[in-house]
């Protein structure tokens, strides 16, 4: 039942994404952060639970070059990652280093295979979700 929730949101979220790319290229690129934000920016299972899984998103993010160098995503798991419980042998780490973002509301979104095949799709969700995750790291760290 969790897994058939967990699919419906993707789906969702894919189409909300899907109609405000549509959008964004009638108006520009420029207008399309505000689109997605609306749709990925309010949900729950888009921002994490705890400061290890954060961590491991960021890494993630980072290596798959969602976040590039400048966003200071690497410096901020890290210290993230040193106030951990476990540190890099923590679960929920290991599970954001695979791009499993484990929400506060305890659902589970595999960055990996959002998009539903559509990589520029794909990679729109997936650099907006990093970023909801970045300003979630520097707001444990109170910055």
């Amino acid at each position: 039942m969790n897994t058939r929730r967990i699919t419906m949101a993707i789906i969702a979220t894919a189409l909300v994404a899907s109609l405000a790319c549509n959008a964004a290229a009638a108006q520009g690129l420029g207008s399309l952060g505000g689109k997605l934000g609306g749709a990925l920016g309010n949900s729950g299972s888009l921002s994490s639970g705890n400061m290890g899984n954060v961590a491991g998103i960021l890494q993630y993010c980072v290596k798959n070059n969602y976040l590039g160098g400048a966003s200071g995503a690497s410096g901020i798991a890290g210290k993230l990652l040193g106030k951990t419980q476990g540190g890099s042998s923590n679960a929920d780490y290991q599970s954001g280093l695979s791009g499993i973002l484990k929400g506060k509301d305890g659902r589970t979104t595999n960055l990996a295979n959002v998009g539903g095949g559509n990589s520029d799709l794909k990679s729109k969700i997936t650099t907006k979700a990093c970023g909801v995750v970045l300003n979630q790291g520097r707001s444990f760290l109170g910055h």
